[in-house]
């Protein structure tokens, strides 16, 4: 079975002392593609975590367009939760959201919509 092939996006404090520890440990996953737009963060999380030849982007939207990914984890600042959130799920990605899920109930409800 083909590893799934996951997209970090945003690489600040909860993706380094949580997600990306544990994914980089999971047989099934391999952690390709990694967004932030501090460039010098993408860049470490991919040294550090990312397979051979990870992407790195500053651009959320560029790295939604890589077909070859299937699931990104938004790990960015609540307040974008559902902007980015829902369009990777309007790309074709699976999503992993960092709680809290939205700022507030309207945006929730749009994520779930989206779903």
């Amino acid at each position: 079975m083909a590893k799934l092939k996951i997209g970090i996006i945003g690489c600040g404090g909860i993706a380094n002392d949580k997600h990306m520890p544990s994914m980089a440990k999971q047989q099934d996953v391999e952690l390709v593609a990694f967004c932030d737009i501090i460039p010098e963060r993408a860049e470490k999380a991919a040294a550090d975590y990312g397979v051979a030849g990870a992407k790195v982007y500053t651009d959320y939207r560029m790295l939604l367009a890589d077909k070859s990914i299937d699931a990104v984890h938004v790990l960015t600042p609540n307040v974008s939760h559902c902007e980015i959130t829902c369009e990777a799920l309007e790309a074709g990605k699976h999503v992993i959201c960092e709680k809290p899920m939205a700022a507030n109930v309207e945006d929730a409800q749009k994520m779930m919509d989206t779903a």
